[in-house]
């Protein structure tokens, strides 16, 4: 019996565009240090670390706080939970949203329709504009790309330009592509997730090396 790895889906809303970037998130995408969703914007990203008790750290990009929230949730919550809003508790409007993909959809243009009642037309025509965001691109080629990116970094084979192969990787998730950064001397690889061609091209490479 072959078990499917435990995803779930993951969003929030980027304070710089009022767009909702979304992603599937498999279990070998958190085997990196740093797991990092960006808003195609470039303004704004969330991360997801482990944490000590073996759940996860969200650190949250907010729409009307100044500085991102920060979260611990379980392992249990992060992945079997239909869905899971998390609000600013200031403002109440909704930041972060995670689970079953149709149900974060829902959830998501249920929060849009609760932001217009208290914001009016004005504000809201941006994000009706990213309404178009919430199609993902096919979630069983993500997993793979991270699949095999987790892999390849777990057994060392993931190269840049640090000596003795002491790098430090950062796995930064777009709407089509994987891009792996190290911090510690800039190299970086931007891994296309758009189509099963390139999913297959991954999957025979040996090791990944970043310039």
């Amino acid at each position: 019996m072959i078990i499917e790895p435990k995803k779930t889906t993951l969003a929030y809303r980027c304070p710089a565009c009022g767009g909702v970037p979304t992603s599937v998130v498999g279990i070998f995408s958190l085997n990196a240090e740093l797991f990092k969703l960006k808003c195609d914007c470039g303004e704004s990203h969330m991360t997801i670390q482990k944490s000590s008790d073996g759940g996860f750290r969200l650190t949250v990009p907010c729409v009307s706080c100044p500085r991102p929230h920060d979260y611990i949730l379980s392992k249990n919550v992060f992945f079997n939970s239909d869905i899971f809003v998390i609000p600013c508790s200031l403002c109440g409007i909704d930041i972060c949203f995670i689970g079953n993909e149709d149900k974060v959809s829902e959830a998501i243009k249920h929060s849009n329709e609760e932001i217009t009642k208290m914001l009016g037309d004005y504000a809201i025509d941006q994000i009706k504009s990213k309404e178009n965001d919430l199609n993902l691109v096919d979630p069983q080629i993500l997993d793979i790309v991270r699949f095999v990116i987790a892999d390849l970094h777990d057994e060392g084979k993931i190269y840049c330009n640090c000596k003795n192969n002491d790098g430090d990787f950062v796995v930064d998730i777009m709407s089509d592509f994987v891009s792996i950064n190290c911090k510690k001397c800039g190299a970086k690889k931007i891994i296309p997730a758009d189509s099963t061609i390139n999913a297959h091209d991954l999957l025979n490479a040996d090791s990944i090396t970043l310039k």
